[in-house]
């Protein structure tokens, strides 16, 4: 008979001691704010000192990821699109943009005055190049390029005017041309890119140490500016510091060596407030992203290429308390995933059918009808996100508890990248970071021309491809959202993934940084807000 287990900081020891103890969820802890202190007129001045989980591998940004959430170099990107706090595309270097109407084509009108930090003008010959560059597999990142995979060509029409032309009818090209992925650098420094580049961002590059410091100094002609039309930001500089472990991090703001951090362990944020809360400020990010289990499809126990392998699937998803994951690895933050984006999301989609509902009996009945109790699992994990990790343990012990074998390892991002293309996995905890607008996600993970689902579980489903096909070519918000719920009912159905759950942050600072909030799924530079807004009272 399963056990409630009440405790909020239950231990993944304590379930794995159990045998498959369904879990009471428990309730996210409340936000601490600082709604008084806004009223106070911003200051300017000061640096802010910001310690994050990550880093870049190198400085430019065609080249690398240079990631949104946490690292510090993003706050020096700018877009041809900008985003707003609940990350839909907004006017940036294009102050507006009219797609035809076959949307085929989009015409920008650009920000006259707005510069590199370099002093040169972004005018349409410097966004023309930009993209030029990023298509150009020799000189960028795939995921980068692969956000304008459909850009057929690009056309300064003037000095302030770009059009560009599409290969396919798409609806969620702007999406695409925000400043993650495609941010814009000044043509004339592409020798220095990879030591010192100049973007068209919030603030400057300085110095950068990997996995060391990150030194940004205020842009003085960045185009924004406030309500009162005071400059921004007014934040003097940052100075970003890297801290791959959760409780540095924790610790380093605790003793007043930095001013922010990006995020902290679940264990620590389940309790921070009540503890801390006198001290610091606290601010929620609802959906980062989410973390599901993927399922080879190619070869191995769950491949479509064997009769059993749906059925496999359909046992393994029937194995799975979603509320044991929820308080043993989230310690009840965030929500049970049912798709891929979460009720906070705008692009939440009511009306998706679910996935099999936690069912141990129901799973070893598959199993035992498919012949395949004591099947071997071979489960694999990143162990860079502890999160990730602490699920691929749960799972193992909730799929040996009906029958399957499972051996599970971590590994990091190069040798499961590896593993991956040689489809050497039989099933992966994983997870995906929010996407701006649902094609980014679903045209990755599931559409079956994708190379990301070719290295991933492997879905070939021609209905799910003509649906998402359509769906890009939907101008229409609510016919979109019934498109895409009924995408991850597929998904749900056949199972070449399992959704578990989405993923929060928690974010704390010093009680006198004021005017910043990052948007909902964790940028700290975004139109209006995040580090452009804030001071140091």
């Amino acid at each position: 008979m399963a056990r409630e287990i009440q405790d909020h900081a239950l231990s993944r020891r304590a379930f794995l001691a159990s045998t498959g103890g369904t879990m009471a969820s428990v309730a996210a802890h409340g936000i601490v704010g600082a709604a008084g202190a806004q009223q106070q007129r911003p200051k300017r001045g000061g640096v802010l000192r910001f310690a994050t989980r990550g880093d870049a591998k190198g400085l430019d940004p065609h080249r690398n990821i240079i990631y949104l959430v946490s690292q510090p170099l993003a706050a020096t990107t700018q877009g041809l699109l900008d985003l707003n706090l609940k990350c839909e595309p907004s006017p940036g270097i294009a102050t507006e943009w009219k797609a035809s109407k076959d949307l085929l084509t989009y015409t920008f009108k650009l920000r006259q005055g707005a510069q590199f930090h370099n002093g040169r003008e972004v005018d349409a010959a410097a966004v023309k190049w930009n993209f030029d560059r990023i298509q150009n597999p020799k000189t960028s990142h795939p995921f980068t390029r692969s956000a304008l995979n459909n850009l057929k060509s690009t056309e300064a029409v003037d000095k302030y005017t770009v059009r560009c032309h599409l290969q396919q009818p798409s609806a969620i090209f702007p999406s695409n041309v925000v400043y993650y992925p495609c941010n814009l650098i000044a043509p004339d420094s592409v020798e220095q890119a990879d030591r010192h580049p100049i973007g068209c961002g919030p603030f400057k590059f300085v110095e950068w140490k990997r996995f060391e410091i990150t030194e940004l100094a205020r842009f003085e002609n960045y185009y924004e500016t406030d309500a009162e039309g005071n400059s921004l930001p007014y934040l003097d500089g940052i100075i970003g510091r890297p801290k791959k472990e959760d409780r540095v991090r924790l610790t380093a703001l605790r003793t007043g060596e930095v001013d922010l951090i990006d995020n902290m362990a679940y264990s620590d944020a389940s309790t921070f407030a009540k503890s801390y809360g006198d001290k610091f400020q606290t601010w929620n990010v609802p959906t980062l992203g989410t973390s599901f289990v993927r399922f080879n499809l190619d070869k191995g126990p769950f491949s479509d290429q064997t009769p059993e392998g749906k059925m496999l699937r359909q046992a393994a998803a029937h194995a799975v308390d979603h509320d044991a994951v929820r308080a043993a690895v989230f310690y009840g933050r965030g929500q049970t995933a049912t798709g891929y984006y979460s009720p906070d999301s705008p692009w939440y989609a009511e009306g998706t059918r679910p996935y099999p509902a936690f069912d141990p009996e129901k799973a070893k009945f598959l199993l035992c009808k498919a012949k395949a109790v004591g099947i071997a699992i071979d489960l694999q994990s990143l162990i860079t996100y502890p999160y990730q990790k602490q699920t691929g343990e749960l799972l193992q012990a909730m799929w040996s508890e009906v029958g399957f074998k499972v051996s599970h390892n971590s590994y990091d991002s190069a040798i499961l990248r590896k593993k991956r293309r040689a489809r050497d996995f039989h099933a992966a905890s994983a997870a995906a970071s929010y996407r701006f607008d649902p094609d980014g996600w679903f045209s990755r993970a599931v559409l079956s021309t994708s190379p990301s689902n070719k290295q991933g579980s492997g879905f070939n489903h021609p209905k799910a491809d003509k649906l998402i096909l359509e769906a890009r070519k939907t101008p229409d918000r609510n016919k979109r959202l019934v498109l895409y719920a009924e995408i991850d009912s597929i998904v749900n159905e056949e199972l070449p993934m399992l959704y578990l759950h989405h993923l929060t942050l928690l974010e704390a600072g010093i009680s006198n940084l004021r005017g910043y909030q990052p948007a909902i799924s964790g940028p700290f530079s975004t139109q209006g807000a995040g580090i452009r807004t804030a001071w140091l009272a």
